[in-house]
């Protein structure tokens, strides 16, 4: 059974064997296991996976499943409007897209675990198993409801990915570390993440900023924004199918040859030999 809604679609679906589905041109995909046990392929990584098991698909994968048990899956898929400013909502949803952008750049699928942490894990499980009661519910708020637990799922991803993302790195001052913080989830927003904006947040004065922040981080801060913007730029080629067009722009790039260009002099390599790395046929944009 699957209920389509405007931007995202919640499904649960039982299977005794894996059949491969087409390719999804959707942004993302939300997996949660609810019954079963087997393995899970993700772009030749394999893993074993129970109940309770959560995963996270960026569109291009190339993954599937072996199932030793039959398994329940509640599968959860997104496109990217999902997350643009929607005028009539309470929520700005443009926010979150920074969020998510966050997950795709940081998240190594090599690690399976999504959300390492017990404690979080157990929360996100609530709320999906709220996802699970709303999904066959009638009630007119259901929609609703739905988008703002997805929301504080993420919330929870992202904060394991940044443990992840800063495991082992220590800073002198706590206000350095809520400025990093602030820079990635904000990496979008070309106004907040400037000297100026940054700066303002933080109560530090636009002459000494650039001194402050070399300081802290090894790196002047501007080069430090470039290679966090390249980062998500090269996990959206080789984990979406995003046109380079589309990432360029969310980005704040020119266009895609200023971005193509500034991922040969950072990385010596392209958006098209990234994604032409992982499938030769997505590579022709």
């Amino acid at each position: 059974m699957e209920i389509n809604h405007e931007n995202f679609s919640v499904s649960i679906a039982s299977h005794e064997n894996w059949k491969k589905r087409g390719k999804s041109s959707n942004f993302f995909e939300l997996v949660y296991i609810l019954e079963g046990e087997g393995e899970q392929y993700v772009n030749g990584s394999t893993h074993p996976y129970v109940a309770g098991d959560i995963f996270l698909l960026p569109s291009a994968s190339c993954n599937g499943y072996v199932i030793d048990k039959t398994t329940r899956f509640l599968f959860i898929r997104f496109t990217s409007n999902y997350f643009s400013a929607n005028p009539s909502s309470s929520v700005n949803y443009s926010d979150w897209f920074n969020r998510l952008n966050f997950i795709i750049g940081n998240y190594d699928q090599g690690e399976g675990d999504l959300i390492p942490n017990a404690v979080d894990k157990a929360h996100v499980k609530s709320l999906f198993n709220l996802i699970v009661a709303e999904h066959y519910s009638e009630n007119s708020c259901s929609v609703f409801l739905v988008q703002n637990l997805l929301v504080s799922i993420l919330v929870i991803i992202s904060r394991n990915i940044e443990k992840q993302l800063f495991h082992g790195q220590s800073f002198p001052e706590k206000r350095f570390v809520s400025m990093l913080h602030f820079i990635h989830y904000n990496l979008l927003d070309q106004e907040k993440v400037s000297v100026e904006g940054v700066a303002s947040r933080f109560h530090i004065s636009e002459s000494y900023f650039s001194e402050y922040f070399k300081r802290n981080a090894k790196e002047n801060f501007r080069d430090y924004v470039l290679r966090s913007k390249l980062k998500i730029a090269e996990a959206r080629a080789a984990l979406t199918t995003s046109s380079f067009k589309e990432i360029a722009n969310e980005l704040g790039f020119t266009d895609s040859s200023h971005l193509n260009k500034m991922m040969k002099k950072y990385y010596q390599v392209g958006m098209r030999e990234i994604r032409n790395k992982v499938d030769p046929l997505q590579s022709k944009q």
